[in-house]
């Protein structure tokens, strides 16, 4: 495994459709748990409350109920939105550890798309994915490889394909002369003929 950047990224808000929406669901889902709650909680207190009625209890009004359940509850609204913020910015945290490198894999993508070199992807430290990072790796080195090979393949069928139209040329060149020798040998034999039948 390749040694992640030791250097955080500057920014965390680096997809909005990925962590806007992570961010946008999570404070809906806090703020329904704490609205089920707090009805729950009062619902709780009106049951008993007409409990004690059905046992002699002097009826209040349902106003007058809820106001002195909110004032002794609403301290639990303070907390809840205080600690709001310190969720949703330790989940944009978390969220940037994996929707970081998903960029950063995006961009690579991107790159090889439009036929730039790309040697090897390195994420930093605290992010996630890493077995990703690994396998995108390989398949990077798989890819050079590749490349490579088909480059060899290409410069090899260059240089067999010239060796190929030498040898056609010598091939000519040796008929040619056979044909040539061929020929001298034959005006040679007709010579000595000749001055034979002189000489005779």
């Amino acid at each position: 495994m390749t040694k992640p950047h030791a250097y955080p990224r500057k920014k965390l808000f680096v997809n909005r459709e990925i962590q806007g929406r992570l961010l946008a669901r999570t404070a809906l889902y806090w703020v329904l748990y704490h609205a089920v709650l707090w009805m729950a909680m009062f619902f709780y207190r009106y049951a008993e409350h007409r409990g004690a009625v059905m046992a002699g209890a002097e009826p209040r009004p349902f106003s007058d109920l809820y106001g002195q359940f909110l004032r002794e509850h609403q301290s639990m609204w303070f907390c809840a939105f205080a600690i709001l913020p310190i969720v949703l910015w330790d989940l944009l945290k978390f969220s940037h550890r994996v929707v970081g490198p998903l960029v950063r894999f995006q961009h690579s993508l991107e790159s090889l798309t439009a036929g730039e070199s790309i040697h090897e992807v390195r994420l930093r430290n605290g992010d996630l994915l890493f077995d990703l990072q690994t396998t995108f790796n390989q398949y990077l080195a798989s890819l050079r490889t590749l490349q490579s090979d088909s480059e060899l393949a290409a410069q090899t069928g260059g240089v067999n394909e010239s060796n190929s139209g030498h040898e056609l040329i010598e091939s000519q060149l040796t008929e040619e002369l056979q044909q040539l020798h061929s020929e001298v040998q034959a005006a040679s034999a007709s010579t000595n003929s000749a001055t034979q039948h002189v000489v005779r």
